[in-house]
């Protein structure tokens, strides 16, 4: 995937304008429909997709597929009651940039290029990604 700069006439773009090459920016709203950020515009060609049978996942490429999978359906379950959004709700918008004297939750995954803690701005990412992190933080936990 690319990274593209449009000069001043382009305001956005998006789609695909060649065959195989696709354009798009995403843009980020809070629970309340406000938009909290836009990403990078992106620039990426279409690749032939992966042969699973040629090339299936490896020993750490699976478990990181069975964490993420697992990350997802508890997510998906804390998000189905009201205790539970209410508690994530907190806990993001305890993170974002935009709220006065916030800091990154101790459990985000840490940017390699900064070397901080990430902050989210998708609430469902942020709940996903908290909720993996914790689970790989027990298993390296002495016992």
């Amino acid at each position: 995937m690319a990274r593209t700069r449009y000069n001043s006439a382009i305001e956005e773009l998006h789609g695909a304008t060649s065959p195989g090459r696709i354009h798009r920016q995403k843009k980020y709203k809070d629970a309340k429909g406000r938009f909290t950020g836009f990403a990078a515009p992106e620039t990426y060609d279409l690749t032939h997709p992966r042969d699973w049978s040629k090339t299936p996942a490896r020993k750490e490429e699976r478990q990181n597929q069975k964490a993420w999978g697992k990350a997802c359906y508890l997510t998906a379950k804390e998000l189905n009651t009201n205790d539970g959004v209410e508690y994530w709700q907190k806990r993001f918008e305890a993170q974002l940039p935009r709220t006065r004297g916030s800091k990154p939750d101790p459990f985000a995954t840490m940017d390699p290029k900064t070397k901080t803690r990430k902050r989210y701005i998708r609430f469902d990412a942020f709940v996903r990604a908290i909720i993996r992190n914790q689970m790989t933080a027990r298993k390296k936990m002495p016992q």
